[in-house]
């Protein structure tokens, strides 16, 4: 593999900012896992250490709502899940003023609602921390890049791609992505943002649809009711941002030939059309073979080589996490490119090291992700026609007609 400059590479995290993320309903546990296994190879002295600063209010509101982040810091968790025990139970002989508390906790309900805040998003213990530190935590990793500090910046808590501008989805409470894309254009004229993920990345490519100075690169599964329903083969974008949204959807089993098939091809060419000025990769691991889904068939060899591929474009790279619901198999992956990063090659046979998390590796204990025993209903024609459709050249002129 080609190596990334280990000299310049940042690593954004705090025991405070892992405690935050250990805290998240959808994964817990997961950031003190990978962080241990990070450690326990010794990366943690080949690379800077950068403490995330908890984003204010008005930073957040930089791309949320102020309705939204009003409604979503507003409330512990301990009162939302009073709202939802008692928003839809008014008792029969309650008295006016039990009419009107509850009337109140039902519009409460609904303000929770129609921000995406039950159901997948609910709040929880610390939520206020947790969205702080992940969007903070990304915006400081462009920070380094900013500055010219680093020329790989890490922050595996971020990767939060399905939040919107006014609501919470698909267990993201903050578009951490968005706002580091929003502070690296201080410096950086072209962002080119590559979305690795099971889910397509559609809350980035929302917040940036009609903008011919980011594009969005999302590789991912998408059928007939597969969260989020959007993705679908092809290039979108409004207005300037036409052709700017490049989607690359795979099927079931997709192994990791055919996805660095596509992926290489499709990448290699938006580098080279789109001209980028640092790229941001979110490295979601729930494609891997043995993350719960189970619906790509993807080893670490797959992350691996996309991020050597990415590499050899010799540009600043911000790399963040995402999905993934095996926290053993996420630490595995994000620490193999963590190393990657910092010019180290971890094979899959390697052992994992003695550490706190030893057992979580039982029965095999080495950095090998078994591949499941599926077909990949990926044909060659498949991704022939995939890689077509993603070809459309994006430097012709804009035209609004």
């Amino acid at each position: 593999m080609a190596a990334l400059q280990a000299e310049t590479v940042v690593l954004v995290r705090s025991a405070r900012s892992i405690r935050a993320a250990d805290a998240l309903p959808s994964n817990p546990g997961r950031s003190s896992r990978v962080h241990a296994l990070i450690d326990a190879f010794g990366l943690d002295k080949k690379l800077q250490i950068v403490e995330p600063v908890p984003l204010t209010d008005t930073e957040l509101k930089g791309f949320h709502s102020s309705e939204y982040i009003d409604c979503l810091l507003s409330q512990t968790s301990d009162e939302a899940h009073h709202d939802r025990d008692a928003g839809f139970c008014p008792s029969a002989d309650s008295s006016d003023s039990s009419d009107a508390s509850d009337s109140g906790l039902a519009d409460r309900e609904m303000d929770l609602a129609r921000h995406g805040l039950l159901y997948d998003c609910p709040l929880f213990d610390h939520v206020e921390d947790y969205v702080r530190y992940i969007a903070g935590g990304t915006v400081a990793a462009a920070n380094t890049l900013i500055s010219g500090r680093a020329r790989v910046a890490i922050h595996w808590e971020g990767g939060r791609h399905h939040a919107k501008r006014s609501k919470a989805s698909g267990f993201c409470y903050v578009n951490d992505v968005v706002l580091g894309i929003l502070q690296l254009q201080r410096r950086f004229a072209r962002v080119l943002y590559i979305d690795l993920d099971l889910h397509h990345g559609d809350g980035v490519q929302d917040a940036f649809i009609y903008s011919d100075k980011v594009m969005t690169l999302s590789i991912h599964h998408h059928s007939r009711g597969f969260y989020p329903n959007t993705g679908r083969l092809g290039l979108e974008g409004k207005g300037r941002g036409a052709r700017h949204s490049l989607n690359i959807p795979l099927n079931h089993g997709t192994s990791d030939s055919s996805f660095l098939r596509a992926l290489s091809v499709v990448a290699n060419h938006a580098a080279t059309s789109f001209a980028p000025e640092v790229v941001v990769v979110q490295c979601g691991a729930d494609g891997l073979a043995g993350d719960p889904y189970k619906v790509f068939n993807l080893t670490t060899d797959a992350y691996a080589c996309a991020l050597d591929l990415i590499a050899s474009w010799k540009l600043p790279v911000l790399l963040v996490g995402g999905g993934g619901y095996s926290n053993p198999d996420c630490a595995r992956c994000w620490t193999r490119l963590t190393a990657a990063a910092c010019g180290v090659d971890i094979a899959p046979s390697a052992d994992i090291p003695e550490h706190q998390y030893l057992n979580d590796y039982a029965p095999a204990f080495d950095m090998h992700v078994e591949k499941m025993l599926v077909e990949d209903k990926n044909s060659s024609s498949d991704i022939d026609a995939v890689i077509a459709q993603s070809m459309v050249p994006t430097t012709e002129p804009y035209n609004p007609s």
